[in-house]
């Protein structure tokens, strides 16, 4: 049987958002613009996060135009992202 987890989906999402808006968005920026702090932020983007919040998935999903479902799944593997 497969060990499964759940991961986050956050870089990904963010890419996508910066290809649509046709800018980068750094942490500093995504920072300033939901008040997600930058530790939270990085512990996001390495997969790092215990325990999920639920302002801070609210925030998200509002900042990313996505659902939750869209920024957490259940996989036996880590998201990729595609370069």
């Amino acid at each position: 049987m497969l060990d499964m987890t759940i991961y986050n989906r956050l870089k990904i999402l963010i890419a996508e958002k910066e290809f649509r808006e046709k800018r980068k968005l750094t942490y500093r920026t995504i920072s300033e613009e939901t008040g997600i702090s930058t530790t939270t932020l990085v512990l996001y983007m390495r997969q790092g996060v215990g325990a999920f919040d639920t302002g801070t998935l609210e925030t998200l999903c509002n900042y990313l135009a996505c659902q939750p479902g869209d920024l957490i799944i259940y996989s036996a593997s880590p998201p990729e992202v595609v370069k």
